[in-house]
């Protein structure tokens, strides 16, 4: 695995790079969402800190910033995403479409949230706590599913034997 791995559309990468690349994007997700919730503020800590809780618009404050943290997160490692799912398609042989469709749920989830159109604001025992819309229980079925689909087609499934369009088969 190198760097083009991560930068490059063009090509084909087996499932076992996919895993590897999946791991790597799955760490710097982490150690980004860590620093982000240093510096927005919405870390499990603030979360649960009872005084600040029950202050009035305190769950709306994080929920949208929460959006806005997926929003930013999103736009760093989109790209090293996009492109490791286009390589695993391209050795599936499958249309570069699919990687539009396999991130519309996120997008639409993440837009919805600095919408404010992701959760509304419920009373429970005193304090005001997020629950889903039915706007965003439906993108997130329909995350589910499709990313179901997409871990399937991606990780699970063996590409096309041999060359194809995009190239010489990667375990060849």
């Amino acid at each position: 695995m190198d760097v083009q791995t991560f930068t490059s559309f063009d090509g084909r990468i087996s499932r076992k790079t996919w895993w590897l690349g999946t791991i790597v994007i799955f760490v710097a997700a982490l150690v980004l969402y860590l620093i982000l919730s240093i510096v927005m503020g919405t870390g499990f800590s603030t979360m649960m800190d009872p005084e600040k809780v029950m202050q009035p618009g305190f769950m709306e404050s994080q929920m949208k910033s929460a959006a806005w943290q997926q929003l930013i997160s999103l736009v760093i490692l989109g790209y090293p995403v996009t492109a490791l799912m286009s390589r695993r398609l391209n050795d599936r042989d499958r249309p570069s479409w699919f990687k539009w469709l396999f991130w519309a749920p996120t997008v639409l989830t993440t837009l919805a949230g600095i919408a404010g159109m992701g959760y509304s604001m419920a009373d429970m025992g005193g304090v005001m706590m997020p629950t889903p819309t039915t706007l965003m229980t439906g993108l997130t079925i329909l995350g589910f599913v499709i990313g179901l689909w997409a871990l399937i087609e991606l990780g699970f499934l063996r590409g096309t034997e041999g060359p194809n369009q995009y190239g010489n088969d990667p375990l060849a």
